[in-house]
């Protein structure tokens, strides 16, 4: 670039230009002039020039700020390609980062849940999440649960099934089926044409089933123990009634015999006093001896009916433990 190009426009003004334009922005400038101070260079330099040659031009310096104009746009070039990879390394670590929160959060928000509807329900959110869809089968405690109940397909149905024998990971197309002991996912709409994409998706929905394997081994580990207790409290209820059954029989054995015990005494006491010569005061006393008694016997046998009452109750209570929450 020369600098003496007219009276009113000159180069310091067409690369100030040349500088303002995105096209032109990088390109390397080196001032070609007679004017030779120190001004003059300072100004080239301020308006955007990278070097500076004074006339008459020595072709052998011409050529070696060529070769540095050389390695300059080399350097420039490479500094651009390492910043465009370290940009496309941040986002992809951005990228797993929000990844892996999102996975972090499915496994938080499962760790409470003992119903395979509410955890279908989780499984799903993720899934949308990444921009898929999902059909799940759960087998839990011998029995298979198939989600989502209403729009899942009959071939959809069917992969699922075969899920139970197949190896871990099956793709095919732009769907992949994920299995384990506990469950299959058909996992449709992968993302096949961005490869580094489709490795992250794959890893981190095998982790996801590893989250959902271990959850369902603990709903059925859940339901295991429940049935152990709900069998023990019906066994202890039905020992409980035999007992109580007994109890009551004896306990209204033992109110008949102590009746007739009194009743056969005072019978007995009755007829001996007409043949002991008693006098009234005397007759009325023993009489009265065998009125207290009888009292006695009578609050024995309400206390039969408390206890009748109370082993009642108990049944009761028996029966609201059994039946489910």
């Amino acid at each position: 670039m020369d600098i003496m190009l007219g009276q009113s426009y000159t180069g310091y003004d067409l690369v100030k230009e040349l500088r303002s334009c995105a096209t032109y922005a990088e390109c390397e400038v080196i001032f070609i002039s007679a004017l030779d101070s120190s001004e003059d260079k300072l100004l080239a330099y301020g308006c955007g020039g990278d070097d500076y040659i004074s006339k008459p031009v020595d072709v052998n310096e011409l050529l070696e700020k060529l070769k540095r104009v050389e390695v300059r746009i080399s350097e420039r070039a490479l500094l651009k390609e390492q910043f465009e990879m370290a940009s496309d390394t941040a986002f992809c670590s951005m990228q797993q980062a929000n990844e892996l929160g999102t996975l972090i959060s499915f496994f938080t928000d499962s760790l409470d849940v003992i119903e395979i509807e509410e955890l279908f329900e989780n499984i799903r959110r993720y899934y949308g999440n990444a921009g898929v869809r999902c059909s799940c089968e759960f087998r839990v405690a011998n029995t298979y649960h198939q989600f989502p109940k209403q729009s899942t397909t009959d071939l959809e149905r069917e992969i699922l099934e075969l899920g139970r024998v197949a190896k871990r990971i099956v793709p095919f197309g732009s769907n992949m089926l994920f299995n384990s002991r506990f469950c299959s996912m058909l996992v449709k709409g992968m993302p096949v044409h961005d490869e580094l994409l489709m490795g992250r998706a794959r890893d981190n929905f095998a982790i996801l089933l590893t989250i959902v394997d271990s959850r369902i081994e603990f709903i059925e580990e859940q339901l295991e123990k429940e049935h152990i207790r709900k069998k023990a409290i019906e066994e202890l209820k039905s020992q409980l009634e035999g007992d109580f059954s007994t109890i009551k029989a004896l306990c209204e054995e033992q109110d008949n015999q102590i009746a007739k015990f009194i009743s056969k005494l005072s019978q007995d006491i009755q007829l001996k006093v007409i043949t002991l010569g008693l006098d009234e005061e005397q007759e009325a006393a023993l009489m009265s001896l065998i009125d207290e008694a009888q009292e006695v016997v009578e609050e024995a046998q309400g206390i039969s009916f408390v206890i009748e009452d109370k082993l009642f109750r108990i049944t009761q209570q028996l029966r609201i433990i059994e039946q489910p929450k």
